[in-house]
């Protein structure tokens, strides 16, 4: 059994204006991310990926459909599905996301 305490580590930086902490299992990962201002992604991956914000705002797209996401909003990106964040607001936001499987950059 692993237990981390996320309160009690370090943000790791994965690129300019995004970081992650995460715990990765063998079929899943939880990770907590930290987007800030300016950040703009346009992705797909073959993961399964469902999260939920825990401060802040983000605008999401998930295929042709956009949402603005506030705390305690929740998404779920079936794997394969273009997708990607916008943090327009000043203030960083902070979500949980959960991959199956694991995404290997996301390994802390």
């Amino acid at each position: 059994m692993t237990v981390i305490n996320f309160s009690k580590i370090n943000y790791k930086k994965k690129r300019d204006r995004v970081y992650y902490k995460s715990v990765t299992g063998k079929d899943s990962q939880i990770c907590l991310m930290k987007l800030e201002k300016g950040e703009k992604t346009d992705h797909s991956h073959e993961n399964e990926q469902l999260g939920y914000v825990v401060s802040g705002e983000v605008d999401v797209f998930i295929g042709n459909e956009t949402y603005t996401l506030k705390p305690g909003d929740a998404y779920y990106i079936p794997g394969n599905t273009r997708h990607g964040f916008h943090v327009k607001t000043e203030n960083p936001v902070e979500y949980i996301e959960v991959f199956t499987p694991p995404k290997p950059d996301n390994v802390y």
